[in-house]
């Protein structure tokens, strides 16, 4: 839209100062008799900038002109910066809309406080690569992205296996949220016609298409609520999980220890009726076959 590019070119002007139309135009994807056009228009708003054309000139803002912004404390703009290095916002195809903002608030905000928001990458890194975790392919993430702005359902094919290699479903889901966790995205909505709540690996959905079918988000529904009810549910199933396996491998080194001091002799084996081990969930049992 013409008004937000000029407010780019207001604000690029502000914050790097002189600069030429060619520079405008390449950062902003439009043409040079365009840029011109826009500083006509924004002269006739009663903006004090001018344009120099030739070697050695350019499009700036006369002198001391400057926008401002006020209100905001250190913490606070140290926070907003720090946005800047949250790798999920360039997975949503965020990077661009937040870089715009960030200076956008830069050349808004007063000199003394410019300089300490500009040191913040400086001083405060986050490394969102990770180190074991392997990248996943989304290549659904926009879609899925755009339903939930939308709140219109959502078809998908959706697969029952980590790598790919399992059965895939067709289903029509309402999107309520997602979720980035650990360099992994997760859905979270309902399948059509069910009323509990479901997570979705997004990882898993080979296809996604938008439906025309708006649906009623829930008002009571909080995202971060319920994902870290889900986060508790499932690290308690991996902790039965665990001392379930614990338990039965125990029990099975107790055996082994049992028959070693039992051991009989090689004419009495006959008598020793085979024995088996079967594990499940929540107990071991000894079958004599």
């Amino acid at each position: 839209m013409r008004a937000d590019r000029l407010l780019s070119i207001l604000l690029l002007l502000q914050s790097r100062g002189r600069m030429t139309a060619r520079d405008l135009a390449e950062h902003l994807e439009v043409s040079e008799r365009t840029i011109y056009r826009d500083i006509e228009a924004l002269g006739m708003a009663g903006i004090p900038v001018y344009a120099e054309r030739g070697p050695g000139g350019g499009c700036s803002l006369m002198d001391g002109y400057q926008t401002r912004l006020t209100g905001l404390t250190e913490s606070e703009i140290r926070a907003l910066f720090l946005l800047k290095m949250a790798g999920p916002l360039a997975e949503l195809g965020l990077s661009k809309a937040l870089d715009d903002a960030l200076m956008k608030l830069t050349v808004a905000l007063p000199a003394a406080q410019r300089h300490g928001a500009e040191q913040v990458c400086q001083r405060i890194y986050f490394d969102v690569a990770g180190s074991g975790q392997k990248e996943e392919a989304l290549p659904q993430l926009q879609t899925i992205q755009e339903a939930i702005w939308q709140e219109r359902r959502l078809v998908i094919s959706y697969c029952n296996d980590n790598n790919g290699n399992g059965i895939y479903s067709y289903q029509q889901v309402e999107p309520y949220g997602l979720v980035s966790q650990d360099k992994a995205w997760y859905l979270v909505g309902v399948v059509c016609g069910e009323d509990e709540k479901q997570v979705f690996s997004v990882g898993r959905i080979k296809t996604a298409a938008m439906s025309t079918e708006c649906f009623a988000r829930p008002e009571g529904f909080d995202l971060p609520v319920y994902w870290a009810a889900y986060r508790v549910q499932q690290q308690e199933k991996k902790g039965f999980t665990a001392l379930s396996t614990a338990t039965f491998s125990q029990k099975k080194e107790n055996m082994r220890d049992f028959n070693k001091k039992k051991r009989l002799s090689p004419t009495k084996k006959s008598h020793i009726k085979k024995t088996n081990y079967v594990c499940s969930a929540t107990s071991s049992l000894l079958v004599c076959a």
